[in-house]
């Protein structure tokens, strides 16, 4: 009879069985991308230096050490990110939970007329009693087919995504500040230079002037002076809001409180910072950027939701048990005469559903390959970014040369002014405006410098600042 009746079953277990086919996107190879670099950026020197993860400090700024390890230890915005990462955990625990019995503890007190009519004699038949019941009750489900082992992998890849997007959100914060702090610092120089101008303008703004009183002049050319003369204020003060800007910037990044601006003074910063460029940020990019990171720790998630859902196909075992007393004598409950130990096994079998796990299987399958295509996309973004860095950064080199030339150019023509001034050949006049052009020139070169540096911004942030993922495997593909 047992035989027949497990025979009966196997049609049954062959029906529930029927994975359907799935189609999976693969993820970007590791090997791809180290090759790509390779062909795109051949001019890239290795270096045996380590990119540190407290780069900012290489700018030998206290100022800015303190705001950007301010920030790092209290910015909202950063705690906020590092809770979803503790909330990760929590969901992480819970999965992992499964893995061993649960057992809970129960009592009841049930106050209860027994029917006339029904399975029980009088007495009970048509008296009322009040059943007394207590016990440990146990529930295991057996995972047969890795459904739990799969949930917890998801949970705990879920996690590891979280883990990185906290030190992706930490580089991004750091670049943010250290951007606007750095730009603050060209302005500062900007401003040097902008007053110095406005300096020698006046000066010959007073020169026309007392030119024009002797006659020697129309009014046309102090007009034009004095024109000049507002112009480069409104030039200054739209440079002061530009820094102005840059604090608020930086105190909303921090997560600081307006008050604390006024505690800032200018920045004090090296420019000669170098960025080295690891052999092993060549050969795996993928390991060593955290946003790249969070996403192979998702497609790695998702994969393990198709292997949930690919379980359901299959039957399970569980099994449930219960140490117990019952009695009517509230006094006799705990006694052995009251003990009602139970025990049973359950078999699932899924059969006919009207396609709901296979919809949820292809659901999982979807969302499996939306995650791969966000990490390709992630990959293709971290290679160009580095290689279009370094690009960009050979090519300022040869604009930063030409304007080299300009500036020695215009110094030769300051000098050739003063010796003139100096020796009585022409009035103070063609000096200011040589130097002005001067100033002009520098202007132009403080623009540079400060493309240049946050060229090496973005080179450390594309190279991950410092970043190496101290969990799994180099990428998603292997």
């Amino acid at each position: 009879m047992q035989y027949r009746f497990l025979l009966g079953l196997l049609p049954a277990l062959f029906l529930g069985a029927c994975v359907p086919m799935t189609d999976k996107q693969a993820p970007m190879a590791t090997p791809d991308l180290s090759r790509e670099l390779a062909q795109d950026a051949p001019a890239l020197q290795p270096s045996e230096a380590r990119l540190e993860s407290d780069w900012w400090k290489g700018y030998g700024d206290a100022q800015l050490d303190a705001l950007i390890e301010n920030a790092l230890r209290n910015a909202p915005a950063l705690k906020s990110v590092e809770a979803r990462y503790a909330l990760a955990n929590s969901v992480l625990a819970a999965a992992q939970s499964g893995n061993v019995p649960h057992i809970s503890a129960d009592a009841a007190v049930t106050r209860e007329r027994f029917s006339e009519n029904y399975i029980f004699p009088a007495p009970l038949g048509g008296g009322t009693y009040t059943l007394y019941e207590t016990g440990v009750s146990l529930d295991y489900t057996f995972d047969f087919w890795d459904e739990r082992a799969s949930r917890i992998r998801s949970a705990l890849y879920g996690a590891l995504a979280q883990k990185a997007a906290v030190d992706a959100a930490r580089l991004a914060l750091a670049v943010g500040i250290c951007t606007l702090y750095l730009s603050w610092h060209f302005d500062e120089e900007r401003l040097l230079l902008l007053e110095a101008s406005e300096r020698a303008l006046v000066e010959e703004q007073a020169i026309l002037e007392k030119k024009w009183k002797q006659g020697l002049i129309d009014a046309t050319a102090l007009y034009a002076k004095q024109a000049e003369v507002a112009a480069l204020k409104g030039e200054q003060a739209a440079v002061r809001r530009a820094v102005a800007g840059k604090i608020e910037g930086i105190g909303i990044l921090g997560g600081f409180l307006p008050s604390y601006a006024d505690t800032l003074s200018a920045p004090k910063l090296r420019e000669d910072t170098e960025v080295p460029l690891p052999e092993a940020v060549r050969l795996d990019l993928v390991a060593h950027r955290a946003d790249v990171t969070v996403c192979k720790y998702i497609v790695l998630s998702k994969e393990q939701n198709i292997e949930q859902a690919k379980a359901q196909f299959y039957p399970n075992i569980s099994l449930t048990g219960l140490l117990g007393f019952i009695s009517f004598d509230f006094g006799k409950l705990l006694v052995a005469s009251s003990y009602a130990p139970a025990g049973g096994a359950a078999l699932s079998l899924p059969l006919f559903d009207g396609g709901a796990r296979e919809a949820n299987l292809q659901a999982s399958v979807s969302d499996y390959n939306r995650a791969v295509n966000d990490y390709n996309a992630a990959v293709i973004k971290a290679a160009n970014e580095v290689v279009g860095v370094l690009k960009r950064s050979r090519l300022i080199v040869s604009q930063t040369q030409l304007h080299d030339a300009d500036i020695r150019a215009k110094q030769r023509n300051e000098a050739l002014a003063q010796k003139r001034f100096g020796g009585g050949l022409t009035d103070k006049l063609p000096y200011l405006e040589a130097k002005r052009a001067y100033w002009r020139g520098e202007l132009a070169g403080i623009a540079l410098r400060e493309e240049r540096a946050g060229l090496k911004i973005a080179l450390i942030n594309a190279l991950g600042g410092g970043y190496r993922d101290p969990n799994g495997k180099e990428g998603a593909d292997d």
